[in-house]
């Protein structure tokens, strides 16, 4: 036979074990749009097969990019040198160089897989000596990219802690 005390402490034990199981899942993260990117790009090259799988170097010649706290030209400097593994899925792997339309250069890090609606989910990482676009080395960003005919065009957010 258990005593009160026992049968109290069990009690407790469940009401406590119940309440941290509903408070179980955190609030998730909010995104802040950053801008909407286009850009052209060259010739793929076939660099062929490796231990991985299949490269191929897509040129980044060009293109804009807008957005509410910095705009500008995508410069012809850079590629996406893109793996396609044993299942026939495309991974993005890119650099390429950003210049604000006040002159501050950013340079990026892009990489991510294809969904299977055709996206490619991207993450994205910035650098910048830039003071005015600083903080842009301090964030956690994702993109979307959608391939079209000759370029791709690449909607970017800023992953925000929730309140």
């Amino acid at each position: 036979m258990f005593s009160m005390r026992a049968i109290l402490t069990i009690l407790t034990c469940l009401l406590f074990s119940t309440l941290a199981l509903a408070q179980a899942t955190p609030k998730s993260p909010s995104l802040n749009f950053l801008y909407s990117l286009n850009c052209t790009l060259g010739p793929a090259l076939q660099v062929g097969g490796g231990p991985i799988g299949t490269r191929t170097v897509i040129p980044i010649t060009g293109g804009t990019f807008s957005g509410p706290r910095l705009s500008g030209k995508v410069l012809n400097l850079g590629a996406d040198w893109g793996l396609t593994d044993s299942k026939g899925l495309f991974s993005a792997d890119t650099r390429y160089q950003l210049q604000t339309n006040d002159g501050a250069h950013i340079f990026i890090r892009t990489s991510g897989p294809t969904q299977s609606d055709g996206y490619i989910h991207l993450r994205i990482q910035f650098e910048t000596g830039s003071s005015k676009y600083y903080w842009l080395n301090n964030i956690i960003a994702v993109g979307i990219l959608k391939a079209g005919a000759g370029g791709v065009a690449i909607d970017a957010w800023e992953l925000v802690s929730p309140k």
